[in-house]
Order: C-alpha cells, then sequence, then structure tokens
C-alpha cells in the first residue's frame, strides 16, 4: 500500500494545517491561535502509488471534512481533522481513463512541540489513520488500511514511531 492515499491525504492535510502556525491540551494559558477550516469538495491531483499494487498511479482525489488547530504561546500545538472523500487513480503512463476509483476516511491529529514538515523540536506526537476501499478496471474490489503513530522525546527525536499498512 506505500505512501499513496496516506501521504495524499493524511499528511498533505497535517502539513498544510501544521504551516498555519505551530498543542498540547494541558498547555497554560489561553491559545494564541484557535481555527477551525471546513472545506467540501476540494479536489487535488498528484503523482502516487496505487493504494494495494503499489504501481505509479495519477492520483486525483475530492476532499470534504474538517481541521481544528490550536497554538498556545508556549510554542505547542494542538492539531485534529477528518477527512472523507473519493479517489481516481489512472496508471502511468496516463491514459485518462481511471484503472481504479473508491472512497476513503482519514483521522489524523497531533500534539505538542511540532514542526510543519512532521517532525518536532520537543515533545510531541501524531497519529494517523487511512480506510478506504475500492475498483479496479477490471471489477476486483480492494480494501485498505493504514495507521501510523510517532511520540517525540523532549529533544524532538523520536523514540516511538511505527505504521501499519494492510491490503484486502
Amino acid at each position: 500500500m506505500r505512501k499513496a492515499l496516506g501521504l495524499a491525504v493524511g499528511l498533505a492535510a497535517f502539513v498544510l494545517t501544521l504551516a498555519l502556525a505551530g498543542t498540547s491540551a494541558f498547555a497554560s494559558g489561553p491559545p494564541v491561535e484557535n481555527q477551525t477550516d471546513r472545506f467540501v469538495n476540494l479536489t487535488e491531483t498528484s503523482l502516487d502509488v496505487h493504494p494495494c499494487t503499489g504501481q505509479p498511479v495519477s492520483l486525483t482525489l475530492t476532499q470534504t471534512g474538517h481541521i481544528h488547530f490550536v497554538a498556545f504561546a508556549d510554542g505547542t500545538v494542538h492539531i485534529t481533522g477528518t477527512i472523507r472523500g473519493t479517489f481516481s487513480a489512472d496508471l502511468i503512463p496516463v491514459d485518462g481513463t481511471p484503472d481504479a476509483t473508491g472512497r476513503f476516511t482519514s483521522w489524523f491529529g497531533g500534539n505538542g512541540m511540532l514542526l510543519e514538515e512532521g517532525g518536532a523540536v520537543g515533545k510531541g506526537e501524531t497519529s494517523f489513520t487511512l480506510n478506504g476501499r475500492g475498483v479496479n478496471a477490471d471489477g476486483s474490489r480492494f480494501r485498505f488500511h493504514q495507521n501510523a503513530h510517532t511520540v517525540f522525546d523532549s529533544a524532538g527525536l523520536p523514540k516511538l514511531d511505527f505504521a501499519k499498512e494492510s491490503c484486502s
């Protein structure tokens, strides 16, 4: 399943939102930024891989969801989001005819001294899940699941990091 929809959906949205500012639910003081963004039928196309075969594809996503972001004066952030949508994958070389289509739901979140690149400069943690199902052009059906969790120590180094993928 590789990086497929995981990067395209969860991590892309995660990085995008972290770019807005820099949470721990237990940080002292009121938030300096508290924002919720909602979007409907946001479409993006990128190069990626088929979620089960790993073949290179042009992946088009149409996404609806929300992202909640809170930043505190001490530099910690809290982010959470849920995205659902549809995908269309056209094997490369692209011929304009989808080789797979389907639906997905993704949830992601993080707390602490996080960087917009996805790492951390201090204590923090991030989590991500992606579930989807699709149909290939030959009529065969597939389901996929990805989840990941990282805990960063006070130096911003991963002390626990795992990712799991499955496809059937």
